[in-house]
């Protein structure tokens, strides 16, 4: 508890402890099942893993067109429920379009070299399902909800991966447990407007949902872009390292990166998420107020990551050749390289939310072409040059490191801007 005493919102503390305590149970279990589940699977069966994973990463940001993003800050409830009934719409029209498309190239046998293709549409509809959600849970505080889905979701996933594991799935195997895994707590996120709420479903018509896509167009026009410019930054790169280096090379390297990630996915995110909740609230009433949460947060971030990042640069090939076995050695030396982009994504990306509170859409798709841009001519440049993994990797670690900090700094000018605006 006094990890988080000097913020002077208590409620916002407490909604942290309970997302982290969560987040940290799942963590915990995937951390203590990796090993596991590592000497069931090869790292070539990872690597299709995390193909699949960056592939639904990057068509899952557009899959509602970021109108999902309008839940929390709208006016009232009923304009809310106008706004996620939109989203479930686009939702459904998205997904039935990806599923034609990969029908058309098995009928037209298109070369689109993954066999695992027909398993797409269906995590990009429950991941969208979760995302649209999890919005009317941020708008209602209800994190204690959250919380419960960030657990049921690891116990689901972990063990499907080692019921399929055993019975040699292969990266079948690997990819139903993420399925499965992300679509638990769907039910538990939606239990509320279901039940309590589901009155406000007398609410949604035809004339209010139009409203509601005209008054968030700039989520469509300038969010959706620019955070799949954002994604394109993240999962390009996988798509880059498996034409370059293969699936046994991404294999140790998205096991290094998943491993890695544990403190923003524990902390991180966890703040991020109520910090989100938080601005969405008191964002444009009280800047001051939130402009003094971020410093505070940005300190203790500080505080908290600069541990895990000593160990793994200090200790990371030793600790994966001795958990994982012999075979992983290599993906601790990735650990090591990713480390630094780790951290700095942990200290400055949770309070970037305020460019969506403020509807700075625009100022978010300038950062993420710049992100993108960047990113690219990193690989351009490793293909040009023949360098190595690991110094493809760094250069990559590197641009992204940059990026993190300019948005962290543009994130504050916002901010500030919102106080002066106010005075």
């Amino acid at each position: 508890m006094k990890l988080f005493n000097k913020i002077s919102n208590n409620n916002f503390t407490k909604s942290v402890l309970l997302v982290s305590g969560g987040t940290a149970f799942a963590q915990l279990l995937n951390t203590v099942l990796s090993p596991v589940i590592s000497r069931i699977y090869l790292p070539e069966e990872y690597g299709v893993l995390t193909l699949y994973t960056s592939i639904l990463g990057f068509l899952t940001i557009i899959s509602s067109l970021k109108y999902e993003h309008g839940i929390a800050i709208a006016d009232n409830d009923k304009k809310a429920i106008n706004v996620l009934t939109l989203s479930l719409i686009i939702l459904f029209i998205f997904v039935s379009l990806i599923t034609l498309i990969f029908v058309l190239i098995k009928v037209i046998n298109l070369d689109f070299n993954f066999k695992y293709s027909f398993l797409i549409p269906i995590g990009i509809f429950t991941t969208g399902l979760y995302r649209i959600f999890m919005q009317w849970s941020f708008r209602k505080k209800n994190f204690k909800s959250i919380s419960k889905t960030k657990v049921s979701q690891s116990i689901f996933s972990n063990i499907t991966k080692i019921s399929l594991g055993i019975l040699n799935f292969s990266s079948v195997g690997l990819i139903l447990g993420n399925i499965i895994g992300g679509s638990a707590g769907i039910r538990t996120l939606s239990s509320q407007l279901r039940k309590s709420e589901r009155n406000l479903f007398k609410s949604v018509n035809k004339k209010r949902i139009i409203w509601s896509a005209k008054r968030y167009v700039n989520f469509p026009i300038f969010l959706a872009p620019s955070q799949l410019l954002n994604a394109a930054g993240i999962h390009v790169p996988i798509f880059f390292l498996t034409f370059m280096y293969g699936n046994q090379m991404l294999g140790f390297y998205g096991l290094a990166n998943t491993l890695v990630n544990i403190p923003t996915l524990l902390v991180g995110n966890s703040v991020g998420d109520v910090f989100y909740g938080e601005a969405a609230n008191i964002g444009k009433k009280e800047p001051e107020r939130l402009k003094k949460l971020s410093i505070v947060l940005f300190k203790k971030l500080l505080l908290i990551g600069i541990i895990p990042l000593i160990v793994v640069i200090l200790f990371g090939p030793y600790f994966f050749s001795i958990v994982f076995g012999s075979n992983w050695h290599e993906a601790g030396i990735y650990a090591r390289i990713l480390s630094f982009m780790v951290f700095t994504r942990l200290i400055f990306m949770p309070i970037s939310r305020v460019f969506e509170v403020y509807e700075k859409q625009k100022e978010a798709l300038y950062l993420d072409m710049l992100r993108f841009t960047l990113v690219l001519l990193v690989f351009i440049f490793s293909i040009l040059m023949s360098l190595n993994p690991y110094w493809t990797v760094s250069l990559y670690c590197l641009v992204m490191s940059l990026i993190y900090f300019l948005t962290f700094f543009l994130a504050q000018r916002i901010i500030n801007k919102e106080i002066i605006s106010n005075d």
